[in-house]
């Protein structure tokens, strides 16, 4: 028989348990709750970070370059971008960023790399491993002792690869800064020389800017670079080449075929004038003294006492300036030179032209060789000084910027010597690089290329005598600028354009090279 007290003390005694059992339930709950809120706190982190990680690659493979100072693939230079990006959206957590390229982690990490770079380069991407680390702090559940949590989130950002066109203007003007008046040639400006001892200038300002250039924005064995002259390579100073342009070098991985074909760029060295009527320009001298270059056929022509002589002066051969068909030769260079397995249509295709007057010859298309064998040359500019004004010049009329079609219905011309008239073309040089230039410029599909311009020198400011007065945009100018502004724009209304600058003389190539670099570097990220 129990006792009296023994029911109170067994009340009690369930009271305690119950108090027991409610603190661990509320532990329970409050751990509960606390897995609930901070699962979906470390949800919501994760997903900032993912974000901010996949930003971050981004960021860090447009970084994707060489340092400056060492030539190697700059790999602080990717984390200092990748940092700043997650700083900038908040995710100040991050304790540790890390940088995997196949330049520096191709064995542990194989697929950023090609598995094949010596035979197959062509598949090279500029892909970029940012992993960062994050430390989560929970609310909850630190009242159970788990304070935090490591998060590490890797992603993959890749930065468009560069096949890059230089197009390098070679004429005979790039040496009339050797020694003398940088507007026309004196004795000290003999290509033959200056060509030997490599100091045509500005030829050689341009060399060694082109150089840094490509040293500074290529990254060797994932870009590329073809370089195109505007007129043939002289081997020596005693051989004479042809005016057409040339592909001197095919788009190219190797960094010292590259250097090189810029390095060795040579001004156009035409045969020595002999006093015969041979078509093309040629080297005068007088008593042994280098005078000028000279259109010998042409002024033979003009100077016979027969009109009828005089009447068949044709200059066409002479000039040199072939814009259109250098920028005919890039579009060969992008489709691969001949061979389309080259072709790489997921890279940026950039090309810069540098030109140091105005568009004067052209390059006929197989169809059209039989009717203009020297190119594009309108009948009515061959005795310009004969016309009336506004006068044209050789192979280009006196409206710069006034296109004419290929097509266009032939129009009378009456020559000034003979009388004698003929229905003629009024398709010349300037509309030739025009549309070399649409055709360039809309090749590729979607951005299309990119073609910057570079006017260097005085001659592009000279203004054409059909001008309007208060003109101050020069005849070379006026074509520079469409190339990079307008070009393609029928064919293709989403090409991403360039941009056209004027360099009065070799000393503002520089800047404006480090500006065109800058403005690559960000049209890889669009």
């Amino acid at each position: 028989m129990k006792k009296p007290n023994e029911k109170i003390y067994a009340k009690k005694s369930e009271r305690g348990q119950a108090i027991i059992l409610i603190a661990f339930a509320f532990i329970g709950l409050v751990a509960i709750v606390g897995l609930v809120a901070d699962t979906g706190i470390l949800l919501i982190e994760y997903g900032k970070l993912k974000r901010s990680v996949d930003a971050a690659a981004v960021a860090a493979a447009q970084e994707f370059r060489p340092d400056p100072n060492t030539g190697v693939l700059n790999v602080s230079a990717m984390e200092n971008a990748a940092r700043s990006f997650l700083q900038v959206n908040q995710m100040n957590n991050v304790r540790d960023i890390i940088i995997h390229t196949c330049e520096n982690s191709g064995a542990d990490r194989p697929s950023l790399c090609n598995p094949d770079p010596i035979n197959n380069p062509i598949e090279n991407r500029k892909l970029v491993e940012v992993t960062a680390v994050a430390d989560i702090t929970f609310s909850f559940l630190r009242v159970l002792g788990i304070n935090g949590t490591e998060l590490r989130i890797s992603s993959i950002g890749e930065a468009a690869t560069i096949d890059l066109v230089l197009l390098i203007d070679t004429s005979g003007s790039m040496a009339y800064e050797t020694s003398g008046n940088p507007t026309r040639p004196d004795p000290g400006d003999d290509p033959r020389v200056c060509n030997t001892n490599d100091n045509c200038q500005p030829m050689r300002a341009v060399k060694d800017v082109a150089l840094e250039f490509v040293d500074s924005l290529i990254y060797f064995g994932y870009d590329r670079v073809s370089v195109i002259a505007m007129t043939g390579q002289a081997a020596n100073s005693s051989s004479a080449v042809a005016r057409d342009p040339v592909e001197v070098l095919p788009l190219s991985f190797d960094r010292d075929a590259i250097l090189y074909s810029i390095d060795t760029l040579k001004v156009f060295q035409p045969r020595i004038c002999d006093g015969t009527d041979t078509p093309g320009e040629c080297l005068q001298y007088l008593s042994g003294t280098f005078n000028r270059p000279i259109c010998e056929t042409f002024q033979i022509r003009i100077g016979n006492p027969d009109p009828g002589v005089q009447a068949t002066a044709d200059p066409s051969s002479c000039p040199s300036s072939n814009i259109g068909g250098m920028l005919n030769l890039a579009r060969n260079a992008y489709s691969g030179s001949g061979n389309p397995a080259n072709q790489r249509t997921e890279s940026l295709w950039v090309t810069v032209l540098l030109a140091s007057g105005p568009a004067n010859a052209s390059t006929p298309s197989s169809a059209d060789l039989a009717d203009y064998p020297n190119g594009y040359c309108p009948q009515n500019t061959w005795l310009y000084f004969l016309m009336p004004d506004p006068k044209p010049l050789w192979c280009r009329d006196a409206y710069p910027g006034v296109y004419h079609d290929a097509s266009d219905p032939l129009v009378s011309y009456t020559n000034p010597i003979n009388d004698v008239t003929i229905d003629i073309s009024l398709y010349d040089a300037e509309d030739y690089a025009r549309d070399q230039a649409d055709n360039l410029a809309a090749m590729k599909s979607g951005s299309g290329v990119t073609i910057y311009t570079i006017g260097l020198g005085a001659n592009v400011k000279t203004l054409a005598s059909g001008q309007p007065s208060g003109s101050t945009d020069g005849e070379a100018e006026l074509l520079l600028q469409y190339i990079a502004r307008e070009a393609g724009n029928l064919l293709n209304p989403d090409i991403n354009h360039g941009e056209y600058f004027y360099a009065p003389n070799n000393v503002t190539l520089r800047n404006i090279f480090e500006i065109i670099a800058q403005n690559i570097a960000t049209k890889i990220s669009q």
